[in-house]
């Protein structure tokens, strides 16, 4: 007979199991779990916008605008409610002329899946046209205005103020903690790089009530809803009327120049040429226009006076001389005859003038650029000695201006010499080579302009900077630039003074190779420099500071491949010191 009883108790018992295991479950997911999924449903139901900042701008010491914002559209897309749609995809991947997968693989690397992401830059109208007819087409897609950079045209300076564009997958990583997203726009090169921070903002964030279909119903007031926080404006050191005749100079020049406050270490002028318009990077950048640019002969992206480096030529008898003054390997009145020639064993090692400059001390050696005088005493100084002092007045290492890419150059020292020619295995030829700036000895246009601010001063220079000051619209605060001062040691004022008056006479008085430097109106010193290029034509060099009496500025001007320093790069230092003082006589 069967136990009707016990199949009851059973059954029941297997009910208030089950009763038990639900109310369990129902507990986890409303009380325990509340939170978690109370999020997930605010997730559908609640749409966040990252409202992106507007990018400070940059301008220049006068307050002109060298960078500006201009609107764009851009689009976003939401890959959650995207990719609930069967035909959501293709319909956005022939708007916009691409591929399903691509678009998919972005999707795919989003953090979170109800965010949106940042998907095309730059929406031109007709898009914009068909992406509102399709609209019912295309869930979770949106679309909003960001500045993007405008160049009213001031200046060129590409070099200087850089670009932006999308932060790659190695900067969201490296740069976590500065809480960039996909598709947020960084710098890449120059001030937009160096000062990214300042310039990029702090995003907000929006929310707005969204149906099933994820049309907007309504703005609401969450936790975590804020405004966003505009960028700093930067206002840069650059003087727009300088750096725009110095671009002028060089239009169809290659090479560059820099004018520098020699009170604070302001960068006044940088120019490097061949540049490229810096509008190009405002906007998508095609592949045939990339292309272009990059494999363009002359090298437009290449800032060649912090990255490129070259054989100093003349302009570097100013170290030789320093270090063989204050190692009293000669006086001031140490002469040498100079027959056009200076012979060192059976070879001879030609001055640049072949008749001859006669009897030179160390002054008039500067002045005429006497090639024979710097052969002789750099056979008195020790390879090391002339590298250390080199290395005192900052070659070897970099300026530290506020660019990306600076180069360090290279000051040969005997362990050098070894290591590349064999111990003891370089000859006397090679230190006579050194001794007049040739050789192995590299430096960069931007190291120049910082030796010409050091002689200036005697020996005390500042921190080479571009950044004039800060202004922060959301505090009302401007915050000025503090100079670096930095002070020479191991050269003697009166070292100083005997280079600054051969400096003096190069440009002031006759035979000097610098007289094409000479401005009627304010005493200038300088250097003029020849440097031998073997893989072409020389490259001109130019140094100087002015007032001589009180130094307010100065200035290297370098042209590559451009032949004699005193005919080709002289001339062009001297229209801009001219038009400085024109400029600044009256402040």
């Amino acid at each position: 007979m069967i136990d009707y009883s016990s199949k009851k108790i059973a059954f029941y018992a297997g009910l208030c199991v089950l009763f038990l295991f639900l109310t369990a479950k129902l507990f986890y997911l409303q009380v325990y779990k509340s939170k978690r999924y109370l999020s997930y449903s605010e997730k559908n139901r609640v749409r966040r916008y990252v409202l992106q900042p507007h990018r400070g701008l940059i301008f220049d010491r006068q307050g002109k605008i060298l960078v500006d914002n201009y609107p764009a559209y851009s689009l976003s897309v939401i890959p959650f409610e995207c990719t609930q749609s069967d035909s959501c995809l293709s319909v956005l991947a022939g708007i916009l002329q691409g591929s399903e997968d691509s678009l998919k693989t972005r999707m795919q690397s989003a953090e979170n899946p109800f965010v949106p992401i940042r998907l095309y830059r730059d929406l031109d109208y007709n898009r914009l046209v068909q992406i509102e007819e399709r609209k019912l087409e295309l869930p979770g897609v949106v679309y909003d205005i960001e500045p993007r950079r405008d160049y009213p045209g001031m200046i060129r300076a590409p070099h200087i103020l850089g670009y932006i564009g999308e932060a790659t997958q190695t900067e969201l990583v490296t740069r976590k903690q500065e809480g960039l997203r996909l598709g947020d726009l960084v710098g890449k090169t120059g001030i937009e790089k160096v000062y990214d921070e300042l310039l990029r903002g702090k995003v907000g964030y929006d929310f707005v009530e969204v149906d099933a279909f994820g049309r907007e119903v309504r703005d609401i007031k969450v936790a975590g809803e804020k405004p966003a926080q505009r960028g700093a404006d930067i206002y840069l050191s650059i003087d727009h009327r300088l750096q725009r005749q110095t671009e002028a100079l060089f239009k169809n020049t290659t090479g560059g120049a820099a004018l520098v406050d020699v009170t604070n270490g302001e960068v006044l002028v940088l120019c490097s040429k061949p540049d490229y318009d810096p509008n190009l990077f405002s906007k998508i950048v095609t592949h045939e226009a990339w292309q272009k640019i990059i494999n363009n002969e002359e090298k437009p992206l290449y800032d060649r006076m912090i990255k490129s480096i070259y054989p100093p030529g003349s302009t570097f008898k100013l170290i030789l001389a320093a270090a063989a003054l204050e190692t009293k390997a000669i006086t001031p009145s140490y002469s040498v005859y100079c027959p056009g020639f200076y012979r060192l064993g059976r070879r001879y090692f030609d001055c640049w003038n072949p008749e001859g400059h006669g009897t030179m001390d160390i002054s008039s050696a500067i002045q005429h650029s006497c090639n024979t005088y710097f052969y002789d005493i750099s056979l008195k100084v020790d390879v090391d000695v002339w590298a250390d002092m080199a290395k005192k007045f900052g070659f070897g290492r970099k300026t530290g201006i506020d660019l990306v890419g600076e180069n360090s150059g290279l000051v040969p020292d005997r362990h050098y010499m070894n290591k590349v020619y064999g111990e003891n295995k370089w000859t006397k030829g090679m230190l006579l080579n050194l001794g007049i700036g040739q050789g192995d000895l590299l430096t960069t246009p931007i190291q120049m302009a910082q030796l010409a601010m050091i002689l200036a001063n005697k020996g005390t220079w500042y921190q080479l900077h571009l950044l004039h000051k800060v202004f922060n619209s959301g505090n009302g605060r401007t915050v000025h630039s503090q100079p670096v001062v930095k002070t020479l040691s191991g050269v003697s004022e009166r070292t100083f003074d005997i280079i600054r008056r051969g400096m003096y006479k190069a440009v002031n008085e006759e035979g000097g190779t610098g007289l094409a430097s000479n401005c009627a109106f304010v005493r200038v010193a300088g250097k003029t420099g020849t440097a031998q290029n073997p893989h072409g034509d020389s490259h001109a060099w130019f140094i100087g500071f002015a007032p001589y009496e009180a130094p307010q500025i100065a200035i290297c001007v370098f042209v590559e491949n451009g032949g004699s320093g005193g005919a080709i790069a002289a001339p062009v230092a001297r229209r801009m010191i001219k038009h400085y003082f024109e400029l600044y006589s009256d402040n």
